[in-house]
């Protein structure tokens, strides 16, 4: 006998709204900046067109020739990262090299690129020496404030800040918890250094307390009632001080004596229950259910527990408004054996013996052949396929179930053979695509609603970075933009940010530059979407944000920005000598300008001497973006300082005083030669 309790929804039909809009045109449209040191996009990102691609990350644009047939950028956890059949580009530079065992470890700030091979280590194009390369890894966890990064890796010699080594310290003893400070059995650490309080080294508790000799830090904040020597660790977020018992840095009515036998039961880094040698706690709070603690156990990643008596579930009861704890009505069959649970957490089902209940639909299956129990444990996929109804998650959004696509519960008119999500790997924000033999349609996650796209070609739609394209039309969202005959996306621009936090309520918005068969367009996408027609010839002067990008090169010379070439002839008693006067791209050079300690330094410098002018600080709103650009000499020095944009006030006035103080960049080199470059950064006064 099998029990299926299916929710109502599913018998619903639902059935799309036909819907395409389109774009505003704007003549005036310029690309608006909000916040934060970025010329281009906040994260790297590969755009692939016809016959090149363009990379692009905070300050960088480049274009580049792969074999597009075998080009593939990497996953959503590898940015920065692109292959083909010659080899692989990190951050668009190509790299001949064996890739087995590749790796995406990680990225920092600075968008510099961690990651590794069977045999080596990298730090972008460069490797690192002296490292156990098989054990090398992400240690991931929180900083002394509680702040979780992934600034720190480990070998099983020593401890990593980034790609540094912190010398003396102890990588087979480093934690291993995310939700931990970074710490070996000698110290803590914080920004790769020994952490330290009035100049004694900080000791490791646990997740949520340290100390030294005299003090006692609880989440990074100094307890001012806590003796260090009455504090002792539990496990990795329970801790006792005296009698008291603290989970999560918070303090539990659990008292315990001097005779009480703690014991914790713990998995995948979570602390799940506790018990004085009487009761059973969880979070600190005794349940509401006694059980056998001999016997007692729980599942992994399920809200059930059991003892020698069954298998119990955990809820919530809304009208009581308390937790609630039940018995599961599997067939016992006498006295219960904890041997024949197991737990699939990819589908959520409990099995025992040769019963079955899958948590997320709430349903009991009886009486199932060992076949069905041996592929049920098999999944990898949220599948509950005991009745029948071949029921498969497509994503968060669709089922397939019935032979037949269900949206969030509700039955669609969608085709169950040919439906498909399209590839959403770029997709803005929450808006995804998805077709069938029939239609296309975009989804948007935040209001739950499904839209079908009219007049869209099915059979050449597919996606374009975050956008769709088809025969006719380039689209984002369900919105008409512009016509995708011979499409190319040329950059990308990280529009307004000001928006993301606070009470601001403008909207985030981001730029991108086109080319069709009819000429170079600017599209604005944010909470209405617009364009503008630039023109049938790329002129840099359109935008200031234009001056640093990288054109193919069916485009002609567009990477030499400034003074034409100078060529000059000198001769001396052996040999003669090309003078070389032209004023490069950034992109158009094998090594490019750096400040010394990199840019983030630079930026640092320029803060530490730009004095915002006094009519800028009286008034909140005028604080934004100046841009300015500037030649980056042979010698590193800067010349030809120009302000492009400021906020008035003297802003521009200020940003060009401070450059003229800067040291001398390490200049850019080509053909093994330093050479002149142009450089553009902006700077918002904040």
């Amino acid at each position: 006998m099998i029990r299926i309790f299916l929710p109502i929804s599913f018998l619903l039909f639902f059935s799309c709204q036909n819907t395409s809009i389109a774009a505003l045109e704007d003549p005036a449209l310029k690309i608006e900046y909000g916040s934060g040191e970025c010329n281009f996009v906040e994260n790297p990102t590969y755009i692939v067109n016809k016959d090149y691609v363009v990379y692009q990350d905070v300050c960088t644009h480049i274009v580049f020739y792969p074999d597009i047939v075998s080009f593939k950028p990497g996953k959503n956890n590898e940015p920065g990262f692109a292959f083909d059949k010659n080899g692989m580009y990190v951050k668009g530079e190509f790299l001949k090299i064996d890739t087995t065992g590749f790796v995406a470890l990680g990225i920092n700030k600075e968008n510099d690129l961690l990651w590794k091979t069977k045999y080596k280590v990298f730090k972008n194009t460069t490797e690192l020496k002296n490292i156990d390369v098989a054990t090398f890894q992400p240690n991931p966890c929180k900083s002394y404030n509680g702040e979780v990064k992934d600034q720190y890796y480990k070998d099983k010699n020593f401890i990593y800040y980034f790609d540094k080594k912190i010398q003396g310290s102890d990588g087979a003893t480093a934690n291993t918890n995310p939700y931990d400070f970074c710490h070996d059995k000698n110290h803590i650490y914080f920004k790769g250094e020994v952490a330290s309080f009035g100049g004694e080294p900080y000791q490791y508790v646990n997740c949520d307390f340290f100390k030294t000799k005299k003090y006692v830090f609880r989440n990074g904040e100094l307890v001012d009632d806590m003796h260090p020597d009455n504090l002792k660790a539990l496990s990795a977020h329970y801790t006792r001080y005296n009698n008291d018992v603290y989970f999560r840095g918070n303090k539990t009515p659990m008292k315990l004596k001097n005779s009480s036998i703690v014991k914790v039961w713990t998995a995948d880094n979570y602390d799940f229950y506790i018990t004085d040698g009487k009761s059973i706690f969880k979070d600190g709070k005794e349940i509401d259910k006694k059980v056998d603690l001999p016997s007692f156990g729980f599942l992994s990643g399920a809200y059930c527990f059991y003892d020698k008596n069954g298998i119990y579930e955990r809820g919530y009861n809304q009208e009581l408004k308390k937790e609630i704890i039940e018995k599961l009505p599997f067939q016992y069959e006498g006295k219960f054996n904890s041997k024949y649970i197991s737990y699939n957490k990819y589908s959520g089902i409990i099995f025992y013996k040769n019963q079955a209940y899958a948590t997320r639909t709430k349903s009991f299956y009886e009486d199932l052949s060992p076949k069905q129990i041996a592929a049920a444990k098999a999944q990898k996929n949220d599948i509950d396929d005991f009745d029948g109804s071949n029921k498969v998650f497509i994503d968060y959004n669709f089922c397939k179930m019935y032979n037949r696509i269900y949206f969030r519960g509700k039955r669609t008119s969608f085709d169950a053979e040919t439906f498909i999500p399209m590839d959403n790997s770029n997709q803005y924000y929450e808006d995804k695509y998805y077709k069938d033999k029939n239609v296309v349609s975009y989804c948007n996650e935040r209001i739950r609603d499904i839209k079908k796209m009219s007049d869209i070609d099915v059979n050449s739609a597919r996606t374009f970075d975050i956008f769709l394209i088809d025969k006719n039309l380039l689209y984002c969202k369900n919105v008409k933009i512009i016509k995708s005959t011979g499409i190319e996306l040329l950059a990308s621009f990280s529009g307004y940010r000001g928006g993301f936090c606070g009470n601001d309520p403008t909207p985030l918005s981001n730029f991108y530059l086109f080319k069709n068969s009819e000429g170079f367009w600017l599209v604005k996408i944010s909470d209405k979407i617009s364009y503008r027609f630039l023109g049938k010839v790329f002129d840099r002067k359109w935008e200031f944000s234009f001056e640093a990008i990288d054109l193919a090169k069916k485009y002609g010379n567009n990477r030499t920005i400034g003074p034409q070439k100078i060529v000059k002839q000198e001769k001396n008693e052996n040999k003669s000598k090309t003078i070389d006067n032209e004023v490069y791209n950034a992109v158009a050079v094998q090594i490019r300008p750096d400040y010394p300690g990199g840019i983030q330094k630079f930026y640092a410098f320029i803060k530490k001497n730009y004095v915002i002018p006094k009519e800028i600080l009286d008034d909140e709103s005028s604080r934004g973006g100046v841009f300015a650009k500037f030649i980056i000499e042979k010698d590193g020095s800067l010349s030809e300082i120009e302000v492009i944009r400021d906020i008035g006030y003297g802003s521009g006035r200020e940003l060009e005083r401070v450059l003229k103080l800067s040291p001398n960049w390490i200049p850019a080199i080509k053909d093994g030669n330093p050479v002149r470059c142009l450089y553009s950064i902006p700077y918002y006064v904040q």
